[in-house]
């Protein structure tokens, strides 16, 4: 098991014997190592790079899903597919607490926060609890010390706890498998709460990704609302989150166009766009909360999904608000908390975990009540689907 375990499983029923922690024998060598998400294999020093052009990152961070993590770990998960089924369906399977505890190992060396807590918990529902270690009998220490084996040295060579039958080896192998998978999602798509967020369109890939499914649901019918809002701009406009620039081809052509958003990768394809479309429009990077215009400088302020994720409502309302020219008007296309009273109490039990998997997208954002919140008057509104989509048009 390379450097997992510093002890053997005859020291760990010794130190049972004795009251002392099982793990004590299963730690996790603390010499700085690189960790590039694929585990494979080869731990070094954080100084030795080896020449490789490949990002690399150290334990002081946790390793997340890369496309050469998903080329090393995906096809062994494939593989053994059969076998995570049966691990979890088919009478005589291995026991689930050896099966978690192999999971909790992975998961120990990834340091995946969320399936820590998740993985804690249907462990402890099945009697198994690794923050008691003397409770753990020596096959579960053995599963865990191979749980963290299996994510240091990679998807292949690691021998499974001794004495363990065919189909329960590959059973377990198959569980650290889905759980080394799930370990690196979870650490690149679900930041831990407090932790500074990612904006929701951080790369180019997610740019396009975005603009691809936004467009989808444009063609599905979000397309006619996009219209009211944008179309019914005039004179000086301002689009906070323009993002990848889908309004574009709805405003009127007498509109003066200017566009903010926090993600160059969003801003360069609606640059394309608009070149696409011959429109003129100034493009900045920017805060919506903190808006680099003078006061008075536009007629209209626009924005479509966007108060759902900013940081800061109050102070993007604000900062709307201080912008306008009088008689101006502010145009919000939003995805809102229901008026429904069931599914709005859905939308509150969903929202944290939305948030974090969403780059902090509000689920349950009471639209309406930011603008009044704000000093705003709401003279349109238009819902859709029970209040789940709004459209609004306010003025100071």
């Amino acid at each position: 098991m390379a450097r997992c375990c510093a002890a053997t499983l005859a020291d760990d029923a010794e130190a049972v014997g004795r009251g002392r922690s099982v793990l004590a024998g299963v730690a996790i060598d603390p010499s700085p190592v690189v960790h590039d998400g694929t585990c494979d294999g080869a731990r070094r020093s954080a100084d030795d790079t080896g020449g490789s052009d490949t990002v690399k990152t150290t334990t002081a961070e946790r390793p997340v899903l890369t496309r050469r993590a998903i080329r090393r770990w995906l096809p062994a998960l494939a593989r053994r597919t059969p076998h995570l089924l049966s691990a979890y369906l088919v009478p005589g399977r291995v026991s689930p607490r050896l099966r978690e505890a192999t999971m909790l190992g992975v998961t120990s060396v990834n340091r995946c926060q969320a399936c820590e807590r998740f993985h804690g918990r249907w462990a402890a529902a099945n009697g198994l609890r690794v923050d008691e270690p003397a409770s753990l009998t020596l096959d579960e220490a053995a599963a865990y010390a191979y749980g963290q084996a299996l994510a240091v040295d990679g998807p292949s060579g690691v021998a499974p706890p001794a004495g363990m039958s065919l189909r329960h080896a590959r059973e377990l192998h198959a569980a650290g498998l889905m759980i080394e998978m799930a370990n690196l999602a979870g650490n690149r798509f679900l930041p831990e709460p407090g932790a500074d967020r990612r904006p929701q369109i951080g790369g180019p890939w997610t740019a396009r990704a975005y603009d691809l499914a936004m467009r989808a649901a444009d063609g599905a019918g979000l397309g006619r609302a996009r219209k009211r809002i944008a179309g019914g701009a005039s004179g000086d406009v301002l689009e906070i989150g323009i993002g990848t620039g889908l309004n574009l081809v709805a405003y009127p052509r007498s509109a003066s166009l200017r566009g903010l958003d926090p993600s160059g990768p969003a801003l360069a394809v609606a640059a394309e766009r608009a070149r696409g479309l011959t429109r003129s429009i100034e493009l900045a990077r920017g805060d919506a909360a903190d808006l680099p215009y003078p006061d008075d400088s536009f007629d209209t302020v626009v924005g479509t999904f966007v108060l759902c994720s900013v940081d800061d409502v109050p102070s993007t309302l604000r900062e709307a608000r201080r912008v306008l020219r009088a008689g101006g008007t502010v145009r919000f296309l939003e995805h809102a908390r229901s008026d429904h009273g069931g599914l709005a109490r859905l939308q509150g039990r969903l929202a944290p975990a939305w948030g974090r998997a969403a780059g902090g997208c509000r689920l349950d954002h009471d639209v309406a009540g930011s603008l009044e919140d704000a000093g705003l008057r709401i003279v349109e509104r238009r819902s859709r689907a029970g209040g789940l989509l709004v459209e609004i048009v306010a003025r100071a």
